[in-house]
């Protein structure tokens, strides 16, 4: 099992439990002052009462980025002990805000007066809609799905920066007719999101292959992106059950429903499937070298030297030099990543691969 991967029970369990112990903010930058060598945070408010706790590494950057102070030169000043410096140059640039960006969000974790967390900081119109949310939104579909054919949650994970479920439909299989004899993929859908700032509110399909277990996330094929992008909210603690907060997440609730149906759609399907075959006929050029042509590949997809000799070794062992099988040979390290974003991340590099025209993919190929 992957760093962070659980159970669809163990998942909706921790998603409860941090519901339960989230308070946001929104508040000005200037009550707001950073200590301790730039490792906590309080906020001051007007009724004299304040709120602090331990400074993330993610919220520190995102403030950081906000008042133009470089995460590097912060690491800088704490790696050589500089503390006052760290909390001078936050709490100088805190004072004295950019006009019209005076209010930000502070998402937290309240565990106590010794230990609450900040998690992140956003502008004050980022969309609120968190794991609980997408994961209640998401039910009843999936429900109704389930009513009609066989639903399978084959991994969810939960990282410091998103959430993820992937889910399989194995009544909805199709042949790829590519160099495997019996090469069968599976239709489903990856949702996704999350509450720091990592990455937009996502339901895209996802295709598992049968031979070798691989996921592939295919993003043009149905789906959608939403990013966390709302109206502007009021300052002071956020009220989850107002009106506005309500009705906004009804909607977005709605739309996500729609895009897991979409997901599912049979017409859909095939034509992804077509893309598949499409990609398989997509023969490597002669003049090329496989292992010259998956280290371009590599290169292109920022993978690190070990993810490139562990797809030069599949890709090898497998001997499909199309672009289907070099898709199936960048997804097949996902199985051997170091944590559940990172094997996220793989898999969706397989589908990019697919989505490239025969045209860029000489491109790529050629590149060694």
């Amino acid at each position: 099992m992957l760093q962070n991967e659980l159970t669809i029970e163990q998942l909706a369990d921790r998603v409860r439990v941090d519901a339960e112990r989230k308070r946001d903010f929104i508040a000005p930058t200037t009550q707001s002052s950073v200590f301790n060598g730039g490792n906590n945070i309080m906020l001051s408010f007007a009724d004299n009462t304040h709120y602090e706790g331990r400074f993330s590494e993610n919220a520190r950057r995102q403030l950081g980025t906000h008042l133009g102070i470089p995460s590097q030169y912060i690491e800088k000043l704490q790696a050589r002990g500089m503390d006052n410096l760290v909390d001078a140059n936050f709490n100088e640039l805190l004072s004295s805000p950019v006009r019209n960006a005076t209010d930000r969000l502070f998402r937290t974790y309240d565990n106590g007066p010794a230990s609450n967390v900040f998690r992140s900081v956003h502008s004050r119109s980022f969309l609120t809609f968190d794991y609980v949310d997408l994961m209640d939104g998401v039910a009843p579909v999936l429900h109704q799905i389930a009513d009609k054919q066989e639903l399978r949650f084959i991994s969810t994970g939960l990282t410091d920066n998103k959430l993820y479920m992937k889910i399989v439909f194995p009544n909805m299989q199709l042949e790829v007719r590519s160099k495997q004899v019996n090469d069968i993929v599976e239709c489903g859908v990856i949702i996704s999101n999350s509450e720091t700032g990592h990455g937009s509110i996502t339901v895209r399909q996802f295709i598992r292959r049968l031979v070798c277990d691989n996921g592939m996330t295919v993003d043009d094929a149905a789906g959608t992106r939403r990013r966390h992008v709302g109206s502007a909210n009021a300052r002071g603690e956020l009220d989850y059950q107002s009106d506005t907060i309500m009705s906004m997440k009804q909607t977005l609730t709605k739309q996500l429903r729609d895009h897991v149906l979409d997901c599912v759609n049979e017409d859909k399907f095939k034509a992804t499937v077509a893309k598949f075959n499409e990609a398989a006929q997509d023969a490597l050029d002669s003049r090329v070298e496989p292992e010259d042509a998956i280290e371009s590949v590599g290169k292109k997809l920022s993978l690190s030297d070990s993810e490139v000799k562990q797809a030069k070794r599949s890709l090898l062992e497998d001997g499909d030099y199309s672009r289907w099988g070099f898709a199936n040979a960048i997804t097949h390290v996902a199985h051997k990543a170091e944590d559940y974003d990172r094997a996220t991340e793989l898999q969706e590099f397989g589908g990019n691969i697919i989505n490239l025209s025969p045209k860029q993919w000489r491109q790529v190929a050629l590149a060694a």
